[in-house]
């Protein structure tokens, strides 16, 4: 072979290497395969916690409170540091058909207690993560599960993350799962508010997780007009949405009508329903009859 025609063999074949280089950075970068490979390892690291906090604890005795609170806190830091990974991930690729998926992930552990912050550490990826679905998954149908999860939870991101979904989303079951999931969520955040603002502990441990400036504004907040609100939002469920049908298999008007009876007369302030029935020795009472006493109502069922 002639020197010419090896010079243009080596020319064709770093034409060709080129080619190979630039379809490969043209390919566009999946999610599959890092998602999975972050929700193993989180896997594996809660199975050890799992294993180390059993071992630590003597076979048929209950967990001291301190080892319980440790595997708690290593628990909830687990967890956070997994969202921290996935939300780093789907900003690599926001378009990816996983990422609304790792994004629920990443928010999916919902701190329904407020733990010192000093024991479960911050979610610091949880805004971010509000942030890209307010911003690429708000008008998706698979938003409902999520909506329902948050509704029991505390975080400022919620609230505007529900009543977005609630605005904006065209799906007549993720609506009708945000309108009952707001209304929840207001109706909960409430109760637990009362709680807190009682006990200046409490006050300061929400405060750690949540922000001060988050607590100061639920402080500062038209407490009735929340709750008439809450309401309003079950009142709404029901006209629009009561005949939708939910995952479980209930209808949004099953779930919304006992929500509703309990805010209309069970919420604290209000006149207790009546009640009638015999008690332990068959004599007939109601609770009226006990107007003007201290009453305590024990509910309770045996299986």
């Amino acid at each position: 072979m002639t020197r010419i025609a090896w010079g243009s063999l080596a020319i064709a074949l770093g034409l060709f290497l080129v080619a190979v280089e630039v379809r490969a950075q043209d390919k566009p970068f999946s999610l599959s395969e890092p998602y999975k490979a972050i929700l193993k390892e989180t896997q594996s690291r809660e199975s050890d916690s799992h294993r180390e906090f059993a071992a630590s604890v003597p076979k048929g005795a209950l967990p001291p409170d301190d080892k319980r609170m440790e595997y708690i806190g290593r628990s909830y830091k687990i967890q956070y540091e997994q969202a921290a990974k996935l939300v780093d991930l789907v900003e690599k690729s926001p378009n990816d058909p996983i990422a609304l998926d790792a994004l629920t992930e990443a928010v999916w552990q919902v701190n329904t207690t407020p733990w010192p912050v000093e024991m479960v550490g911050r979610d610091e990826a949880r805004p971010r993560a509000f942030a890209l679905l307010r911003r690429d998954h708000i008008r998706g149908d698979a938003l409902g599960p999520l909506c329902e999860r948050i509704s029991y939870g505390l975080c400022a991101e919620y609230e505007p993350f529900l009543r977005e979904v609630l605005e904006k989303n065209p799906h007549k079951e993720v609506q009708a799962q945000s309108c009952l999931a707001l209304a929840r969520f207001l109706s909960n955040r409430a109760l637990r508010l009362d709680l807190i603002l009682k006990e200046p502990g409490l006050a300061r441990e929400f405060a750690d997780l949540y922000g001060k400036d988050y607590l100061e504004g639920l402080r500062r907040q038209d407490r009735a007009k929340a709750a008439e609100e809450a309401v309003a939002l079950l009142v709404r469920a029901t006209r629009d949405y009561g005949g939708v049908k939910l995952p479980d298999g209930e209808t949004v008007a099953e779930k919304a009508e006992p929500e509703l009876f309990g805010l209309r007369h069970l919420s604290v302030g209000k006149v207790a329903p009546e009640i009638e029935g015999e008690d332990q020795d068959g004599v007939k009472f109601k609770l009226s009859d006990y107007r003007g006493k201290v009453v305590l109502l024990d509910f309770w069922s045996e299986y």
